[in-house]
C-alpha cells in the first residue's frame, strides 16, 4: 500500500461532532493552523447532530440558588461517586462560559417573552437548569458551529477513516494514518497536536439509537497507544426508544412525555411500571433505574413483542398540543405506542486529566470519549455540556502545545503499521465483515446488555475471542471492505473491554446491573475499572483506586 499524499497541519482534530467542533473552533481562535477530518460530514451523521438539543447548565435563571458546586453535587449523586470529582467540577464550572459561546456562534437556543433563556428541569437534576435548542434537535448546534469553524479557516477532510495514531521517536504525537476510500489510498496527516473526539461505541450492540460511525474507534486508538480505558462497564440505556425496525432507533423522550407530560409505560397487564417499580416520584425517574424497571417487566413476561407501552391518553388535551414534536413522526394521533430500551451513551472512556490531557505528548480528547464525568450514569444534558467544556479546553491547549513545540518529529514506526494494515487484506474464510459484525452485536445485547449475568458475561469472553478468529479469515478486498473490517476489530476490542469491566465488577451501581450481584456493594466498590493492554494488544481488568490525574 501507498502513501498518496502527505498533509501537514498544526492541530488534528478528529471527529465531527459538537466535541470536535468545539476544540477545532477555540483551537484555531488561539491561532493554530487545524485540520478536523471524520468518517461522515461534519456537523451531521453524528451523535450530536442526532440528540435532543439540551445541555446542562447552572445558570440562576431558574434558581439562583443553583451553582456549579450543586450541578456538580447532582452529577456525584447520579453517578453513584463513580465520577472523578476534579472532572466534573471542569464540567459544571465551565458550563456558563459555553452557554455564552453558543450563543455567539449563533445557535438558537429558546427564549422566553422577556429574553430570558428558557430552562427545563430533568430526572436527577436538583433544579431545573437544561438550556434546550429552538428545534430541540441536535443539528440546531452542530450546523452553526460548523460554518464557525469553516468561516474561521478550519481546515476539514471528509469521509476518511483513521487506521493509527502516529508517534514520534520520543513518544509524542505525530498525526494519523488514515485510508481515503475515495482516493483508494493512503494519507499521511503529519500533525505537532491531535485532538480525539470520535464519540462512543454505542454500535457494538443490536439495539441501539446511535449513529452508524460510532464504532468505538477513538477509544480503539488511544489504547493501542498505552492510554487505560475506564469504567467501561457503564453503558447508558435510553429507556425509550420507538420499537420498530431501523437503523437508528427513534428515541421517545421520557423526560418530556412521562416526566412533564404526565404520560405512562405499561406492562402487557396494564400495570404503571414506575409505581411497579417505587418510581413513584417523577424526578427519580433517571435513566438507568427506569431502563432496569422495563428490562425486568420484558425479560420476566409482562412486555409487549420485546417493549411495553408508551401510552399518551393521560396527558390532559390542552397539553398534548404542546408535546407533538416529541412524538414520532406517523404516530401523531395515536395514544399508545411500543417502546424498549437501546444502547446510547459510554459513561466510561480513555483515562485523562481533568484538562482532557491523556498522559501522552500531544494528544488530548474530548466528549464521550473520555470516562471520568459521568460515573455509572449519566444525567440528561450532560452529555452535550461535557462536549462543549472540554472541547473548548482541548483545542485551546493543542493550540498552545503547538507553540511550544519546534517540529514535527520523525515516525516511528510507519512502515511497521502499513504492514500490518496489509495482513488486513489477506484472508480465505467465507464468512462476511458484515456477519462478524452482526453476530457480536446480538450477543453484546443478550449478554452484556442491560441485565447481567457471570455465567452470560463468561461466555461472551469466548464467543468474542472466537469471533476475532473469525474476523482475521475475512477478506477485504477493496478499500471499504478494509475499513469495514477495521471497525469491527475496534468493536471486538470494546466489546472485551466492556465485559471484562462487567465480569470484575460484583456489584450493581447505576447502569451496570448484574443479576448475580443485585445491590449496589459497599465502599471498596466506589473505585474504577481499569482496562490495560500489553504490546500485543491482550487486556486485563482491574479495580483501581480513583486517581487525580490521568498521568
Amino acid at each position: 500500500m501507498d502513501v498518496l499524499e502527505v498533509i501537514n497541519t498544526e492541530v488534528l482534530v478528529i471527529g465531527g461532532g459538537g466535541a470536535g467542533l468545539c476544540a477545532a473552533i477555540s483551537s484555531k481562535k488561539e491561532g493554530a493552523e487545524v485540520l478536523l477530518i471524520s468518517k461522515s460530514r461534519p456537523g451531521r451523521a453524528n451523535n450530536t447532530a442526532i440528540s435532543g438539543g439540551s445541555f446542562s447548565a447552572s445558570t440562576g435563571l431558574w434558581d439562583e440558588c443553583d451553582t456549579p458546586e450543586q450541578h456538580l453535587s447532582d452529577t456525584l449523586v447520579a453517578g453513584r461517586w463513580i465520577n472523578r470529582p476534579e472532572m466534573v467540577r471542569t464540567m459544571t464550572s465551565g458550563a456558563q462560559e459555553q452557554v455564552k459561546n453558543l450563543l455567539s456562534y449563533g445557535v438558537p437556543l429558546q427564549k422566553k417573552d422577556n429574553g430570558k433563556l428558557r430552562i427545563i428541569s430533568l430526572p436527577g437534576h436538583s433544579v431545573a437548569r437544561n438550556v434546550v435548542t429552538e428545534k430541540s434537535f441536535g443539528t440546531d448546534f452542530t450546523l452553526p458551529l460548523f460554518n464557525i469553524a469553516k468561516n474561521l479557516g478550519v481546515n476539514f477532510l471528509a469521509g476518511v477513516f483513521v487506521v493509527r495514531l502516529c508517534r514520534g521517536e520520543q513518544g509524542d504525537i505525530t498525526g494519523a494514518l488514515i485510508i481515503d476510500p475515495a482516493r483508494k489510498g493512503l494519507i499521511l496527516i503529519q500533525a505537532k497536536a491531535t485532538v480525539l473526539a470520535t464519540g462512543g461505541a454505542g454500535q457494538i450492540y443490536s439495539q441501539t439509537n446511535n449513529a452508524p460511525g460510532t464504532t468505538g474507534d477513538g477509544y480503539a486508538l488511544a489504547f493501542r497507544l498505552g492510554v487505560p480505558l475506564i469504567d467501561m462497564e457503564f453503558v447508558q440505556y435510553y429507556p425509550t426508544c420507538l420499537l420498530k425496525s431501523s437503523l437508528v432507533k427513534t428515541m421517545v423522550i421520557y423526560e418530556i412525555l412521562v416526566y412533564w407530560g404526565g404520560a405512562r409505560l405499561l406492562n402487557s397487564l396494564g400495570e404503571n411500571i414506575a409505581l411497579r417499580h417505587g418510581l413513584k416520584d417523577p424526578s427519580n425517574m433517571t435513566r438507568d433505574a427506569l431502563t432496569l424497571a422495563i428490562a425486568k417487566e420484558i425479560k420476566e413476561g409482562r412486555g409487549i413483542n420485546g417493549g411495553v407501552w408508551m401510552d399518551l391518553s393521560t396527558i390532559p388535551e390542552d397539553k398534548i398540543k404542546h408535546f407533538q414534536k416529541f412524538i414520532p413522526r406517523g404516530l401523531n394521533g395515536r395514544d399508545r405506542f411500543l417502546v424498549a430500551p437501546v444502547a446510547h451513551f459510554f459513561m466510561g472512556g480513555l483515562l485523562v486529566n481533568e484538562q482532557g490531557e491523556t498522559g501522552i505528548e500531544g494528544l488530548y480528547s474530548a466528549g464521550e470519549v473520555n470516562g471520568g464525568v459521568h460515573g455509572a450514569n449519566r444525567l440528561g444534558g450532560n452529555a452535550l455540556t461535557e462536549a462543549w467544556v472540554y472541547g473548548d479546553i482541548t483545542g485551546r491547549l493543542a493550540a498552545q502545545y503547538t507553540r511550544r513545540k519546534k517540529g514535527i518529529s520523525s515516525i516511528e514506526n510507519l512502515q511497521a503499521i502499513i504492514k500490518d494494515l496489509e495482513s488486513y487484506t489477506e484472508g480465505k474464510g467465507q464468512l462476511s465483515v458484515e456477519e462478524v459484525r452482526r453476530e457480536l452485536q446480538h450477543l453484546m445485547w443478550e449478554k452484556a446488555g442491560v441485565i447481567r449475568t457471570r455465567e452470560g458475561l463468561c461466555g461472551l469472553v469466548s464467543d468474542i475471542e472466537k469471533l476475532k478468529e473469525k474476523l482475521s479469515e475475512t477478506k477485504a478486498s477493496d478499500f471499504k471492505k478494509l475499513i469495514n473490517k477495521l471497525e469491527t476489530g475496534n468493536m471486538l476490542l470494546i466489546g472485551e473491554a466492556v465485559v471484562l469491566s462487567a465480569l470484575i465488577r460484583k456489584e450493581s451501581r447505576g447502569a451496570h446491573y448484574r443479576e448475580d450481584f443485585p445491590d449496589e456493594g459497599g465502599e471498596k466498590w466506589v473505585n474504577n475499572t481499569y482496562i490495560k493492554g500489553n504490546d500485543g494488544y491482550e487486556i486485563t481488568a482491574s479495580i483501581n483506586p480513583k486517581s487525580n490525574t490521568g498521568h
